[in-house]
């Protein structure tokens, strides 16, 4: 039987025969001296001429006999035991070598199966549950790089905590923060954790395995598995196997988020297309409007102007002439959005006086449509604010914020104030309107936006007068907020800086005639 066939069993049968065959011996050799040196007294006369052998003689044959013997055990006992050895080394191997097989397997089970979904957060959850069953530990954490790629921000957790653990590390400090850092994964035990220094968890952690998740050289997070109960200690092993299993989680996850980019943006494109869509047909009803009504009485005049009085004649050119203007704040409204969209260009610099431009928009405005039951009161403090910037551009930020407050405030007073500090300059635009609902304010400011599109059909207007506002806004470095109760009316607050430093940064010029909300 050749050794490579032996097991275990053939081998310890071997010795068993073996040490039998040597007490046969043995007790076959004391047999044979024992007749030796007692046979005398039994023999015939005639053949006792053994008693002239010398006993030397016969202790080196039986002893020779006997050490040759020893020799052979020995070196057969010394084989079998290197059989045995050998045997014992296959058998852990083979274990090992199927263990590692299986662990391969099941890593390959599951690298199919998390690249099976596309939901980022289902697949961090199968991700942590995999690992979990597959290496053991009491808990684990995906974290992921933020925006600035700064920190790392746990985005899903598993384990026996009640809440979800939340969590915010600096890349290069503590367990997840130093591998990030280094791109190299990490063992931990709590025998070792105070090397790390101050900034590793302290939540009794007795074993700890990190490793990074990169995906084509690139850095998206590290996952980390931990033991805190102490059943389980983490191997060299374990961390190996980790490891690969990252390289698949990292691929799936960043299969994942750019998926969900892409979904997130075709619904912008969406959401865009359907309020490019929305803002067509808007403008198209808001062209048709005046045009209509411009049509309409010039046809009239020239018609019937003869017989018409002087008064009918008035009324019907003042028509004309407000519709016109109408018309004309809405092209130069859309032309204004174009030029933001694709390029500001500078701002004219000069020193504005306020108020002076603020009386000016309001008394326009007082002829308006709108403010036949409206009544719009000015304050300044002080008497005359001033604050660096273009006056075309601070004249449409007033009057597209004042006329709104006129369009949607069915009743009651606009209130505009004007004040000045050290620092800033604040307009402030309050109405008595219906208000604007919570869950709409973020999006007021988006251009094609309307909050109601039920009032604005019945008041005119394209979704474009607030998105100018806050570009030009944004042209001064300024900033603007917007507070609104429903029912309760709405205030727009305006703080620019009294002067700019930054004179270079290019900015939009708008023409000099004062606009406002088409």
């Amino acid at each position: 039987m050749r050794s490579s066939h032996l097991t275990l069993k053939d081998v310890d049968k071997r010795r068993v025969q073996l040490w039998w065959t040597s007490l046969f011996i043995v007790v076959a050799v004391t047999v044979a001296i024992a007749v030796v040196y007692l046979g005398d007294e039994f023999l015939p006369e005639s053949l006792r001429f053994y008693e002239d052998l010398s006993n030397w003689v016969v202790v080196v044959l039986v002893g020779g006999l006997a050490l040759a013997f020893l020799v052979y055990v020995i070196e057969k006992e010394m084989h079998l035991r290197r059989l045995t050895n050998l045997l014992v080394d296959e058998r852990v191997l083979s274990a090992a070598l199927a263990n590692r097989l299986k662990e391969i397997s099941a890593l390959s089970e599951v690298g199919k199966a998390i690249n099976t979904t596309l939901d980022l957060n289902d697949l961090l959850q199968m991700i942590l549950s995999s690992a979990l069953e597959l290496l053991g530990g009491t808990e684990g954490s995906i974290m992921l790089l933020d925006e600035g790629r700064t920190h790392l921000e746990v985005v899903s957790y598993r384990g026996p905590a009640m809440e979800v653990i939340s969590g915010r590390s600096e890349v290069g400090k503590g367990i997840a923060g130093t591998v990030a850092a280094r791109r190299e994964p990490m063992l931990i035990h709590d025998d070792t954790l105070e090397e790390l220094g101050p900034g590793h968890p302290e939540r009794g952690i007795r074993s700890s395995m990190c490793v990074p998740l990169i995906r084509r050289d690139e850095l998206l997070g590290v996952l980390n598995l931990n033991e805190t109960e102490g059943k389980r200690r983490f191997t060299q092993h374990d961390l190996e196997a980790l490891g690969l299993f990252a390289e698949h989680a990292a691929i799936a996850i960043g299969n994942a988020s750019l998926f969900e980019r892409e979904r997130e943006t075709v619904a912008r494109l969406e959401e865009l297309d359907r309020l490019k869509s929305d803002f067509v047909a808007t403008v198209s009803h808001e062209l048709k409007t005046p045009l209509t009504a411009i049509i309409g009485s010039a046809t009239t005049l020239s018609r019937r102007g003869p017989r018409m009085n002087e008064e009918q004649r008035g009324s019907f050119i003042e028509m004309i002439e407000r519709q016109g203007q109408r018309l004309l704040r809405l092209v130069e409204d859309i032309l204004t959005s174009a030029q933001i969209e694709s390029g500001m260009p500078r701002l004219r610099r000069e020193l504005v006086d306020l108020r002076s431009s603020a009386e000016v928009i309001i008394g326009d405005l007082q002829h308006s449509q709108y403010a036949e039951t409206r009544e719009v009161v000015l304050r300044t403090v002080p008497d005359r604010p001033h604050v660096w910037g273009d006056l075309g551009a601070l004249q449409q930020i007033m009057s597209n914020l004042i006329e709104n407050a006129l369009k949607y405030t069915t009743e009651g007073t606009i209130d505009v104030l004007i004040e000045e500090t050290e620092t800033e300059t604040r307009i402030t635009v309050a109405d008595e309107g219906p208000g604007i609902a919570s869950d709409k304010l973020d999006s007021i400011f988006d251009r094609f936006r309307q909050a109601d599109q039920s009032l604005t059909r019945g008041r005119g207007g394209v979704g474009l007068g607030l998105y100018i506002v806050k570009s030009l806004v944004d042209a001064h470095n300024g900033t603007i907020q917007v507070t609104s109760e429903e029912g309760r009316g709405t205030r727009f607050l305006i703080a620019m800086p009294k002067r700019t430093e930054d004179r270079q940064r290019p900015l939009l010029e708008p023409p000099a005639a004062v606009r406002s909300d088409g």
